[in-house]
C-alpha cells in the first residue's frame, strides 16, 4: 500500500475531485462514514459510549464535524468543542451548518477561559476524538491548542485522531511543539509518511485506514514515493514447494563469517535459514570454531577457512556475509574476494559492514546486487555520521545512501526501512520488542539469505524477509513474552509465521 506525505494526499485530493469529478464535500462524508464504520469495529458497545470530538477549521476538522452527525444519526451521546482560530474552510462551514440542524452542542474554544467547560466535560466521556489538524499542519502549535491537548492527553479514555495526531507533522514525523497522543489514527484513504519517521510511532497508536472511495487510478496517477507492506504481501508471494522438488530447487546458501566467541552468529543465521525454506546450507567459518558449528547446526555443511573463495562460490545461489565475522585485515580480504567473485546476490550484515563503513570502494568491485541490513548504529558508520541522527533522518540517509552506492538497503529499527537503489521505499508495519534480542539481525539476515537462494528478487526477499521477522517477533511475544524472548526463539517461531501464510 502506498505511503503518502502531505502534499502527495492534497495532490490525490485534488485529482479526485479536479479529474475525476469526485466533489469535496462527497470526499469528507465518505471520509466521515468510514471512520464512523472503523470506530464501530474498534468499540463494539459505541452506542452506549459518550463521545467528544475536538474540531479545528480546516477540512480535518469537516471530516470532526461530518463524523459528529453520523455518531448522532447512530444514536451516540457526541459533543463537539471548535476550536476558532481562524475561519472555517467551505467544506467545514458546509458541515457545521448539517450538525446545527441537529441537537448536539457544540461549543467553541476560542480563549483560555472557553477550555475550563472542555475540561469539566472530559471527565465524563470515554471516547476522544482529535479532527484539529489534518495533513496540513506546518507551524507550531498554539498555546491554546496546546493547553486543549494537554488536557486530553491526561484523560483515561480511548483517544482516535483522523488522518493525523493533532501536532504530528505528516512530513518528517516531528512533533510540532506538542502533539495529542493517540490510541488509535484513522489514516483517511493511505497511511501517512509522518506515522513511520521521527516521533510518529509514539504518538499514531494502532494505525485503521480508512476507504474513503477514491479509485485506485487516482493514486496511480500521484504514485507516491514510498509504501509499506500490506497483510496480505505473504500470502500473495511465498511460493508453494514442488511437488517433486529437492534439496536442489531452493537453492545453496553459503555463510561466511564466525570466529572466536562469535560462532553463534553464523549458526543463527544458517538455522533461520533452513527454517525459511532453504534447500542446502554450507557455512564457511575459521578453522578454530568448526566443530561447533558442525555441532549446532548439523543440516549444514561446515567448511574451513582460509579458502579458495571463488571456488567456494561455485554453484552458490546467494551469499551472506559478516555475521561474526571479525574486522581484521584477513576478513576484510574475504570480504573483498566474495564481492569480486560472487555472480550471486550478496548480503552484507554485522562485520561485514563495519568493514564497508571503512571502505565504501568495496561496495563498487562488482555488479552483483548487494543488500546491506544494518541497524542505526552500523548504518551511522556506513554514513560517517551518528545513530541520533540516523534516527532523526531514517528515510534520507537510507535513500540516499542505497541511491548512491547502487544497493539495498535494510534498516533495521521498530519500523524496518527498506531502500532500492533507484530510490523506492518501503515500510514494515509489524515488529515487536521481542525483537530487541542479540542475535536477532543474524536470524534477519539467515532469512533474507535463504529467500534469496530460493530466487527470490531482491524487493522480494527483502520485504518478505523483513515481515516473516516481524511476524515471528510477535508470536514470540505472545506466546513467550517480550521479556524473556531470545534469538533462537525467533527461529522456533519462523515455521508457524510461514506455514500460516502459505496457501494450504
Amino acid at each position: 500500500m502506498y505511503v503518502a506525505t502531505g502534499a502527495e494526499m492534497r495532490q490525490i485530493d485534488q485529482a479526485a475531485i479536479n479529474d475525476w469529478l469526485v466533489p469535496e464535500i462527497v470526499l469528507m462524508e465518505n471520509a466521515a462514514a468510514a471512520a464512523v464504520n472503523e470506530l464501530s469495529k474498534t468499540v463494539p458497545d459505541l452506542a452506549d459510549k459518550k463521545v467528544v470530538i475536538l474540531a479545528g477549521c480546516g477540512n480535518n476538522g469537516g471530516d470532526g464535524l461530518a463524523i459528529a452527525r453520523h455518531l448522532h444519526n447512530k444514536g451516540v451521546t457526541v459533543k463537539v468543542f471548535l476550536l476558532s482560530e481562524r475561519n472555517l474552510s467551505s467544506s467545514a462551514e458546509a458541515n457545521l451548518a448539517m450538525l446545527e440542524k441537529l441537537p448536539v452542542k457544540i461549543y467553541k474554544i476560542d480563549n483560555e477561559k472557553s477550555t475550563q467547560l472542555l475540561q469539566a466535560t472530559l471527565n465524563y466521556e470515554d471516547i476522544i476524538i482529535d479532527a484539529i489538524y489534518g495533513t496540513g499542519l506546518s507551524r507550531e502549535l498554539s498555546p491554546l491548542v496546546k493547553k486543549v491537548l494537554s488536557m486530553v492527553n491526561k484523560r483515561d479514555c480511548l483517544r482516535i485522531a483522523i488522518d493525523m495526531p493533532s501536532g504530528l507533522h505528516s512530513e518528517s514525523g516531528q512533533i510540532m511543539g506538542y502533539g495529542f497522543k493517540a490510541d488509535y489514527t484513522f489514516a483517511l484513504a493511505l497511511p501517512k509518511l509522518g506515522y513511520y519517521i521521527g516521533e510518529g510511532s509514539e504518538y499514531t497508536g494502532k494505525v485503521r485506514v480508512c476507504d474513503i472511495n477514491i479509485s485506485p487510478e487516482v493514486v496511480e496517477k500521484i504514485k507516491p514515493k514510498c509504501q509499506n507492506i500490506d497483510d496480505d504481501y505473504l500470502k500473495k508471494h511465498l511460493k508453494e514447494r514442488l511437488i517433486n522438488g529437492h534439496k536442489g530447487s531452493y537453492g545453496h546458501l553459503l555463510i561466511i563469517g564466525g570466529s572466536l566467541g562469535m560462532s553463534g552468529a553464523v549458526v543463527m543465521a544458517a538455522k533461520s535459514a533452513w527454517r525459511s525454506g532453504v534447500g542446502l546450507v554450507t557455512a564457511l567459518v575459521p578453522k578454530e570454531v568448526q566443530p561447533i558449528v558442525a555441532v549446532s547446526t548439523m543440516e549444514s555443511m561446515i567448511k574451513a577457512l582460509p579458502a579458495e573463495i571463488p571456488a567456494e562460490l561455485a554453484k552458490k545461489s546467494a551469499v551472506v556475509i559478516g555475521p561474526g565475522l571479525g574486522q581484521g585485515e584477513e576478513a576484510k580480504e574475504i570480504l573483498r574476494q566474495t564481492l569480486i567473485s560472487a555472480e550471486v546476490p550478496v548480503l552484507i550484515d554485522a562485520d561485514g559492514l563495519n568493514l564497508v563503513a571503512k571502505d565504501l570502494s568495496l561496495l563498487h568491485l562488482a555488479e552483483n546486487v548487494k543488500i546491506l541490513t544494518p541497524h542505526p548504529g552500523e548504518m551511522a558508520r556506513l554514513c560517517g555520521t551518528n545513530a541520533a541522527e540516523i534516527e532523526n533522518n531514517r528515510l534520507e540517509y537510507a535513500r540516499m545512501f542505497a541511491s548512491e552506492q547502487n544497493v539495498w538497503v535494510v534498516l533495521k529499527g521498530t519500523k524496518t526501512l527498506i531502500a532500492s537503489p533507484s530510490g523506492e521505499i518501503w515500510f514494515n508495519t509489524v515488529a515487536s520488542p521481542a525483537l530487541s534480542a542479540a542475535g536477532s539481525g543474524d536470524v534477519l539476515s539467515g532469512i533474507i539469505g535463504a529467500l534469496l537462494a530460493q530466487g527470490y528478487s531482491a524487493e522480494e526477499a527483502c520485504l518478505l524477509g523483513v515481515n516473516i521477522h516481524g511476524r515471528a517477533g510477535r508470536v514470540v511475544e505472545k506466546n513467550i513474552g517480550a521479556t524473556s524472548a531470545k534469538a533462537g526463539d525467533i527461529i522456533d517461531a519462523l515455521s508457524e509465521v510461514i506455514r500460516g501464510e502459505m496457501h494450504v
